[in-house]
């Protein structure tokens, strides 16, 4: 399996219950961009660190478009603004998230 970079903000030994709470306040915060119409998706924009088939992938420009206990499902923002794919990502793969806004 690859190496975490240094970068995120995971904690070691962090358990999937603790990378939920973690992670969902950044998730709602991207779903309620996506359920207000009045508010360009771009302002919901996430980039999301996951560990897929043991390498590490970080994926940028993504917008959350619905939460569930097992996986949440994201959105690629297409340079129009508009939602392109959309995929799931399992808990277990989702390493990260964070706000494009920050820092």
């Amino acid at each position: 399996m690859g190496e975490r970079p240094k970068t995120l903000d995971m904690p070691e030994g962090e358990t999937l219950e603790q990378k939920k709470e973690r992670l969902r306040p950044v998730f709602r915060r991207s779903l309620e961009v996506f359920q207000n119409p009045d508010r360009p998706l771009r302002e919901g924009a996430l980039t999301v660190t996951r560990e897929f088939n043991g390498e590490i992938e970080t994926v940028p420009g993504l917008v959350v478009l619905d939460i569930l206990d097992d996986a949440v499902e994201l959105g690629g923002i297409e340079d129009d603004g508009e939602i392109g794919a959309s995929a799931f990502m399992t808990w277990e793969e989702i390493l990260d998230a964070k706000e494009e806004g920050d820092g």
